[in-house]
């Protein structure tokens, strides 16, 4: 940020050791709910319909989101990406309300999975927003056990 004036993000969940099978089970729905965002950006994309896919690919790999016995939120309760830029967190959103997504606009893909008894999962990359796609900027490796 201070050598260009743009902000970054980036995020990896890492495992020291073994990971417990579950943990594995929460990556891996987590690297393919990414993917699933990553097909569904382009320019004209609503924000609120990948996110929405993104959700559903999480459910439908066995995680449930919503508050436990206990009131809490677990699974995946916070929105897939925001804009990136000027500010940490711009517009436009990719989450719960309809954003349309432009050619040129940075975001942030950021899926995750947290419950308390275990812990969280998140994947963050940026990627660029192109008419016919997404190309991501971020040149980190994915990997889970170190």
């Amino acid at each position: 940020m201070e050598k260009t004036g743009y902000w970054g993000d980036m995020t990896r969940t890492l495992c020291r050791g073994e990971a417990p099978q579950r943990l594995r089970e929460m990556w891996e729905a987590v690297k393919a709910a990414q993917e699933v965002a990553f097909k569904l950006i382009r320019h004209g994309a609503s924000g609120q319909t990948v996110h929405e896919a993104v959700s559903a690919s999480m459910t439908l790999a066995g995680f449930f989101t919503g508050t436990d016995s206990l009131g809490r939120q677990e699974g995946f309760f916070h929105g897939t990406g925001h804009g990136l830029g000027l500010e940490i967190h711009e517009s436009p959103r990719i989450g719960l309300k309809s954003q349309p997504l432009q050619s040129g606009h940075v975001v942030t893909v950021e899926p995750g999975l947290y419950y308390p008894e275990l812990g969280g999962v998140r994947l963050e990359d940026v990627v660029v927003v192109e008419e016919n796609g997404c190309r991501n900027l971020t040149q980190v490796p994915k990997f889970l056990e170190v």
